[in-house]
C-alpha cells in the first residue's frame, strides 16, 4: 500500500516537474546554456499564481497560465545579463536567482493576512479551491480522486508539449535551434544572436513558473525553499530522457524528457522509502545524479566508438 502511494505520488510530481524539465529543455539543450536561475523561477511561479487566486479572485487555471509571464521576464533579465552586459552564463544565472529569492519573499506580504513575510503559506483553509480542489468536478457531481489529477496534469503536459514543438518548427524556434548549435552561422545570416538567446531563456522560464505554480496548486501551498535542486532535478530529468529514448526515433524529444521527468521523479519517491526520516535525501539525490551523469557519459562514449568503428570498416 505504501509503495502503490508512493507511485501514485511520484507520478504527480513528476508530471508537475515535466514541464519544468521542457523549460530546462529549451535553455540547455536547445541553447546549451547552464540557466541557475531556474531556482529562483519556480516559486517565483508558484507566489505570482497564488496572488491571482487570493487577491483577484482568479480561477485557478488562468492563474496558472498568467504564471508564465512572471517567469517569462525573469528569463528575459537572464539573458540581459548575459547578452547585454557580457555576464558569465553561470553568473548571470545566479544573479538573478539569488534576487528573486528575496522577490518571492517579499511578495508573500500580499498573500498573508498580517501582512508578514513567510517562508511557507498554506491556502488549503482559504477560499480558493485550487487547480486540483475538485469545485468544478463536484459540481458536476465527479468525486475528485488520484487519477483524475493524474489524468488533469497530463493533459496539461501534453498541450504544453504540443505547443513547443509547434513553436520549435517556426521560423523563429528553428533560428533558436541554430543560436545553441552554430552561433555564428545565425550572425552570417544578419540576424542578432544575442535576441534569441534572451528569447528562448524567457521562454524556458516562463514554462518553469508554470511548474512552480502547478506544484503550488497541487499541494495548496507556496513554500518559498521549494527552488532549492529544481536546476538539478530538470537537468536530471533532460539527460534521462535524453539517453534513454534518443534511440527510439519514434520519440521525440520533448516526450523523452516528459519520461525523463517521471521516471527521476519516482526514483526519488522512492528514495523517501529508503531513508524514511529524510535526513540524507539531499546525499541520495546527490549521488543518484552523479550516477545518472555517469551512466549519461559511458553510454555517450560508447555510441562515439561503435561510429567510429563504423566509419573506419566503411574506409577499409
Amino acid at each position: 500500500m505504501l509503495f502503490f502511494s508512493t507511485t501514485i505520488d511520484g507520478l504527480q510530481m513528476g508530471l508537475c516537474y515535466a514541464v519544468l524539465a521542457l523549460g530546462v529543455y529549451i535553455s540547455y539543450s536547445i541553447l546549451d546554456f547552464p540557466d541557475l536561475s531556474v531556482d529562483g523561477t519556480f516559486p517565483l511561479g508558484g507566489v505570482c499564481c497564488t496572488i491571482f487566486m487570493l487577491k483577484l479572485g482568479m480561477p485557478a487555471l488562468p492563474a496558472v497560465l498568467l504564471s508564465f509571464f512572471a517567469g517569462l521576464a525573469a528569463g528575459a533579465l537572464t539573458g540581459v545579463l548575459h547578452v547585454k552586459f557580457n555576464i558569465s552564463k553561470l553568473l548571470s544565472g545566479i544573479i538573478v536567482m539569488t534576487g528573486l529569492l528575496s522577490v518571492t519573499l517579499a511578495l508573500t506580504k500580499l498573500i498573508t493576512r498580517n501582512g508578514q513575510t513567510t517562508a511557507i503559506f498554506s491556502y488549503r483553509s482559504e477560499s480558493i479551491d485550487g487547480l486540483f480542489g475538485g469545485a468544478m468536478f463536484k459540481s458536476l457531481g465527479i468525486e475528485v480522486k488520484d487519477y483524475l489529477i493524474i489524468a488533469l496534469l497530463l493533459a496539461f503536459v501534453i498541450i504544453v508539449k504540443i505547443v513547443i514543438d509547434l513553436f520549435l518548427k517556426t521560423k523563429i524556434g528553428y533560428m533558436l535551434r541554430a543560436t545553441g548549435d552554430n552561433e555564428k552561422l545565425v550572425i552570417s545570416l544578419g540576424k542578432n544572436s544575442g535576441n534569441y538567446k534572451i528569447l528562448g531563456l524567457a521562454l524556458a522560464n516562463g514554462f518553469v513558473a508554470v511548474s512552480g505554480a502547478l506544484y503550488a496548486n497541487l499541494y495548496m501551498q507556496y513554500d518559498n525553499t521549494s527552488g532549492s535542486g529544481k536546476v538539478v532535478l530538470a537537468l536530471a530529468s533532460v539527460i534521462i530522457g535524453m539517453s534513454v529514448f534518443s534511440k527510439i526515433r519514434i520519440v521525440a524529444d520533448t516526450t523523452a524528457v516528459i519520461f525523463g521527468a517521471i521516471i527521476y521523479s519516482l526514483c526519488l519517491n522512492y528514495l523517501v522509502l529508503v531513508d524514511s526520516d529524510g535526513i540524507y535525501l539531499k546525499l541520495l539525490n546527490a549521488v543518484m545524479f552523479a550516477l545518472i551523469l555517469i551512466f549519461n557519459e559511458k553510454i555517450t562514449g560508447m555510441a562515439s566508438g561503435k561510429s567510429r568503428h563504423k566509419r573506419a570498416v566503411s574506409e577499409k
